[in-house]
């Protein structure tokens, strides 16, 4: 036996009719239950709680005071089961940027790191939103933890850099997608190429689309949420290793995950760093009118290109 986690997966179930303090609720009362069940980490989806109306965004005071009662309550609850707890805001900075941030919040309610979604759909461009400009790792009690949200499953550097970097597990907190089986090929490629486990957690209205889950370090779907709503208490062996023979010598057995760190000729790599080459205009881009802005207050937001 490894290093073993206990996570603790939640799907959401998506309803006009719940609004923001509702939706928060029923995100302690599923953190709640998969803590009783004894998970040491739970990590919440992106935009859940914002979804039936995000013109908060334009009100930076009261965005600033739900980003930190939010944060708080959080805490508390951490605090109480003395676990891991990852939520998920929207995050205004002093100078008035904000971010798709996801934070953790260590076993004493406090924060341990967090990070800033960096690849931003045009919506979020369109809705104000700021770049995040790292991928950083954090150092748990249990092992090495990195984030990605949603669009940043698109890039494989998202999750080239965490494994780079020593991540043995990345929180991958989403809203969904529009892609099938493209988005579950992406997402147990990220975890092959880099041989560790990622854990999903997203609010689509759609099992087929995308899924509250676990992969292994060599591509397995270990675990499956198809119900709405749902929990389910995970364990992952954070020292698995993806054993592999690359020279096919009898006997000869290799640990892929560190191989490929010392075969790596990072020298090669620097047109990761190039801008595209003939980037087009959204106008291009896009078949049909552009997407729409982001929704009046009191609008639902219909959001289709996440």
């Amino acid at each position: 036996m490894g290093r073993m986690v206990k996570i603790g997966l939640i799907q959401v179930e998506q309803r006009e009719e719940d609004n923001y303090d509702k939706r928060l609720d029923i995100l302690e009362d599923m953190a709640r239950r998969c803590y009783e069940e004894g998970a040491e980490l739970v990590f919440f989806p992106e935009a859940y709680q914002h979804v039936p109306d995000r013109s908060i965004l334009r009100r930076p005071a009261e965005l600033r005071e739900t980003y930190r009662s939010w944060k708080k309550r959080c805490g508390a609850i951490a605090r109480e089961y003395r676990a891991y707890l990852v939520p998920w805001d929207y995050e205004i900075t002093e100078d008035g940027r904000i971010y798709n941030s996801s934070y953790i919040l260590d076993r004493n309610g406090d924060e341990a790191g967090r990070f800033h979604k960096v690849n931003l759909t045009r919506s979020e461009l369109v809705m104000g939103l700021s770049h995040g400009e790292d991928f950083p790792v954090f150092d748990l009690d249990f092992g090495r933890v990195g984030i990605m949200i949603c669009f940043d499953n698109y890039f494989p550097e998202s999750a080239r850099i965490l494994g780079n970097r020593g991540a043995e597990l990345i929180l991958y907190p989403l809203y969904g997608d529009t892609l099938l089986p493209q988005w579950e090929i992406r997402l147990r490629a990220r975890a092959i190429d880099n041989c560790l486990h990622i854990a999903t957690c997203q609010i689509d209205r759609r099992p087929e689309i995308a899924y509250s889950g676990l992969v292994s370090p060599s591509g397995e779907v270990l675990h499956r949420l198809s119900s709405y709503p749902s929990h389910l208490v995970v364990e992952a062996d954070l020292a698995r290793k993806v054993v592999t023979n690359t020279m096919a010598v009898p006997g000869q057995r290799e640990n892929l995950r560190e191989y490929l760190k010392k075969c790596r000729f990072q020298k090669a790599y620097q047109g990761i760093l190039e801008e595209a080459a003939d980037i087009r205009s959204w106008e291009e881009i896009y078949e049909g009118s552009l997407p729409a802005e982001m929704p009046k207050a009191g609008q639902s937001s219909r959001e289709v290109i996440k």
